[in-house]
C-alpha cells in the first residue's frame, strides 16, 4: 500500500478482505512453498533437492586379501550437504537398471550432521560392516547398469546417481581388485546421472575403513572423503 496516497474505507476494506483470504495462517501450507518438516527425536523430515548428495557406490563387491571375491558386499554412501542436520529415518532407495527394487532407510537414532555421511551397507560381517551405520540385508545394486534414486519420507526426488540405460560409470571389478564408483568433486552441473562426474577410486589401497584383510584388493573409501580425481573434471578456485 506504501505507492498509494488514498483509498477510500470500502476500497479498502474490500482489499483487506481479499489480502485475508489470499494468505494462509500458516506459510507452510501454501502449495507453492514445499514444507521443509525438521524432524527430531527419531522423526523423519522431508528435504530440499541438492540437501544430499549420493557420493559414492560400489556395486562391484569386495575381495579378500587371499583373494575371495564377494559380489554381494556392497554399499551406497550419502553425504549431507545442507548447513543443518537431515534425519533420513524412512527415506527411499530405488534401485533400478540390472536390478529393480524398493528399499526403506530404516528409523535413525542421529541426524546426518552438515557435511557428514550415511555409508548403506549389505554385510554386517563383510569388508564395509565397521564403516556401515544402516544395513539393508538384501541390499542388490547390478553390475552393469546400475541406478539409484534417493527420495524423501515424502516420496520427493532428491537426488538420483547412475543410469539404467548406460553401462556402469567408473569402478568395477577386474578379477583382482574391486573399486568403487566415486563422485568428482564440482561446484556447478554435478548431476549425478552423468558419466563424467563419476571417477574410479583412484588409490591403491583401500581406506581404513574398509576391514582389516579386505584392504589389499578393496579399493574403496566409505565413509570418508573419496579419493583424487585424475579425470580431469574437478573444479576449484573462488567467485571472483
Amino acid at each position: 500500500m506504501r505507492h498509494t496516497k488514498y483509498i477510500g474505507l470500502i476500497g479498502l476494506a474490500a482489499l483487506t478482505g481479499l489480502t485475508s483470504a489470499c494468505t494462509p495462517d500458516d506459510p507452510g501450507e501454501s502449495p507453492r512453498t514445499p514444507l521443509y518438516r525438521w524432524g527430531q527425536e527419531g522423526e523423519p523430515s522431508s528435504g530440499e533437492r541438492g540437501a544430499l548428495m549420493i557420493t559414492e557406490i560400489n556395486f562391484a563387491g569386495s575381495i579378500t586379501d587371499d583373494g575371495t571375491w564377494d559380489a554381494d558386499d556392497v554399499f551406497i554412501e550419502l553425504q549431507n550437504k545442507h548447513p543443518r542436520p537431515i534425519n533420513v529415518s524412512g527415506w527411499h532407495l530405488i534401485i533400478e537398471g540390472d536390478v529393480v527394487a524398493t528399499h526403506r532407510i530404516p528409523t535413525l537414532e542421529d541426524p546426518i550432521q552438515p557435511n557428514d555421511y550415511l555409508v548403506v551397507a549389505r554385510k554386517k560381517d563383510g569388508a564395509f560392516g565397521e564403516a556401515a551405520d544402516v544395513f539393508i540385508d538384501n541390499l542388490e545394486l547390478g553390475t552393469n547398469r546400475v541406478k539409484i534414486e534417493l527420495r524423501d519420507h515424502d516420496l520427493r526426488l532428491m537426488e538420483s546417481a547412475g543410469s539404467e540405460e548406460e553401462e556402469v560409470f567408473a569402478g568395477g571389478w577386474d578379477t583382482v581388485t574391486v573399486r568403487s564408483m566415486e563422485r568428482v568433486e564440482l561446484i556447478f552441473g554435478n548431476r549425478g546421472e552423468t558419466s563424467r562426474n563419476w571417477h574410479a577410486y583412484s588409490d591403491t589401497v583401500g581406506f581404513d575403513t574398509i576391514k582389516e584383510g579386505y584392504r589389499k584388493h578393496t579399493l574403496a573409501s566409505p565413509g570418508e572423503a573419496n579419493s583424487a580425481d585424475y579425470s580431469g573434471s574437478s573444479t576449484s578456485g573462488n567467485f571472483e
